[in-house]
């Protein structure tokens, strides 16, 4: 189970913004399921039958659009609460989400879910707040895949989904993203994609592994986006 002390950076994690009574009734409004790597919490256009905290692994979200294809919008990881807003609203999911590794969640059904929130009201206020702190992240998100350099671009993408994962954008982040859902992302072909870690990887400021994508020098990729490229390791400047 997810801890309950709470630093800077977990307070972008809305678990660990709930008050420990709140964290409580929803455990023991819930119960844990295990989910194997690819097997889907909920799907989109689905009743909206229950929410999740995730306490391990992550989960990515997705959206089918009107041409059919299937996009990334963002993945969450332990200590975040993911798919509330559905079962608030009583309206179909509009996400699919699905365990990108093994993944650990508590599960509350839509009616304890909703009793809960009548008994511990301030609880609705961080949800609402974590809404509003996605659809920031998602604005940003298309904002920065529209730039005309595309490394500086794809730099920025990288480090708005990197904030994501760190409060500070200062230590090294691992993106649970592959290739073509990280092309998504930036608006660009994988074959351009590919062309741009490639740059990245040559300054040393990405490493790529399957379903994952590593920054490994943070500040570095802040620069590149506000447009001050850095050197790359081992030339001279």
């Amino acid at each position: 189970m997810v801890g309950s002390s709470t630093t800077e950076s977990e307070e972008r994690r809305a678990w660990f913004r709930l008050t420990a009574a709140e964290r409580a009734a929803l455990s023991a409004a819930g119960h844990v399921k295990v989910w194997r790597p690819g097997q889907v919490l909920a799907l989109q256009g689905s009743p909206p039958a229950s929410m999740f905290v995730v306490l391990r692994g992550w989960v990515k979200i997705s959206a089918t659009n009107y041409r059919g294809d299937d996009a990334p919008l963002a993945a969450r990881g332990p200590a975040e609460i993911v798919g509330e807003m559905a079962p608030i609203s009583g309206l179909p999911r509009t996400a699919t989400m699905s365990a990108i590794d093994e993944v650990h969640t508590l599960v509350v059904t839509r009616e304890k879910f909703l009793a809960v929130l009548r008994s511990c009201p301030r609880m609705a206020e961080e949800f609402m707040r974590s809404a509003t702190i996605r659809l920031q992240e998602s604005d940003r998100l298309r904002l920065e895949s529209g730039g005309p350099d595309f490394p500086q671009r794809l730099a920025a993408v990288l480090l708005e989904l990197s904030l994501q994962h760190s409060a500070d954008g200062e230590a090294q982040v691992d993106l649970h993203f592959n290739q073509g859902e990280l092309a998504s992302f930036a608006r660009v072909s994988r074959s351009t994609l590919i062309r741009g870690l490639d740059e990245l990887r040559k300054m040393g400021i990405v490493h790529t592994a399957r379903q994952r994508i590593t920054i490994t020098r943070p500040r570095d990729l802040r620069e590149l986006a506000a447009g001050r490229p850095p050197p790359v390791p081992g030339k001279r400047p």
